[in-house]
């Protein structure tokens, strides 16, 4: 039989080891699900917001997947299989046009990773010279394209061959001959630039109010019913875009890490490359520039007739508001 003294500190136990289970379940971090269009340089911003923790101080616990392709990222936000998807914000506007409700919340690249790009000895400097050469670009649907596209158009640049490849592989073509520059992103640009490469036409200086490229989506619903949720993730992405700006040695051992198989050296100069030139967003707010930008692209090929999207009900910047950077 117990004596008092030894029931009192049993039940001081007992009581310490509830308390302790219940801060516990407090303190359990919430799961997060967010599908990537790709694995992506561009994407940066997620990778460092996951792999130096910021989620995780923020209280979530969030599981990356790869979509292969942006609107099999939104259809796994639509159907419930995520939380969020990263990919171009027009991907989601074209399937609210079909009767989803998926709202923009964050932004992650705000310029236009994109350049054309000429090999070693190659006449060509800038885009006039581009008459009657051949262009390697991505098979369609892709921005890459549709920006080399309207570049074509809207500089009236006669006899211009647009060769379609696979993503990734628009300098096999230049490299072989058979195209006399490629339309790239990165790190392919950087990766030639390394082999002699250089820069004819950098389509981040066309659109100097910023392009909302890539952005994090969620559900109207989800904005509703989970808005911690998605306060603590905008909250941990405008950390991760601040944290690239101020040690952008960090944002470089982060790349490396998350794209071993590529030359540490060509991820650093890329990873320069879009601090440089403003690519990755600074802060996770999406402008009104930014997003007319990206909705006119969409526009100007007829993917999206002209008033069909707005900005007001395709992005809602409260969560990215209410972010402070330390």
């Amino acid at each position: 039989m117990e004596n008092k003294t030894v029931k009192f500190v049993r039940t001081c136990v007992a009581a310490a080891v509830a308390a302790s289970g219940v801060h516990a379940a407090v303190a359990a971090p919430q799961p997060v699900v967010v599908y990537q269009a790709f694995q992506s340089i561009q994407y940066l911003p997620l990778y460092v917001a996951i792999d130096k923790g910021l989620f995780a101080k923020n209280g979530l616990a969030v599981q990356k997947m790869t979509a292969n392709s942006g609107a099999a990222g939104v259809a796994a936000v639509i159907g419930g299989h995520a939380d969020f998807s990263l990919q171009d914000p027009m991907t989601a506007a074209l399937a609210d046009l079909k009767g989803a409700t998926v709202v923009n919340v964050a932004e992650v690249v705000a310029g236009v990773p994109v350049w054309v790009i000429a090999p070693p000895g190659s006449s060509l400097k800038k885009a006039s010279d581009l008459v009657g050469k051949s262009v390697s670009t991505a098979l369609p649907p892709t921005t890459s394209t549709y920006l080399l596209q309207r570049l074509v158009k809207d500089e009236k640049l006669a006899n211009v061959k647009v060769s379609t490849v696979q993503i990734g592989t628009e300098l096999a073509p230049v490299d072989a001959g058979r195209a006399d520059a490629a339309c790239v992103y990165e790190p392919q640009a950087d990766t030639g630039i390394s082999q002699g490469y250089h820069i004819v036409y950098a389509f981040p200086r066309a659109y100097p109010g910023g392009y909302a490229f890539s952005t994090i989506d969620t559900l109207a619903s989800t904005i509703k019913t989970k808005p911690q949720m998605v306060a603590a993730f905008v909250k941990s992405m405008g950390e991760a875009e601040a944290l690239i700006q101020q040690s952008p040695d960090t944002a470089k051992a982060v790349a490396r890490a998350e794209f071993p198989s590529l030359n540490a050296t060509v991820v650093n100069n890329a990873v320069q490359r879009m601090i440089d030139q403003k690519i990755y967003a600074t802060t996770p707010g999406i402008s009104q520039q930014a997003y007319s930008n990206a909705l006119d692209l969409q526009q100007d090929i007829g993917n999206i007739k002209p008033g069909s999207v707005t900005y007001a009900s395709a992005v809602d910047n409260s969560f990215a508001a209410a972010v402070s950077h330390p």
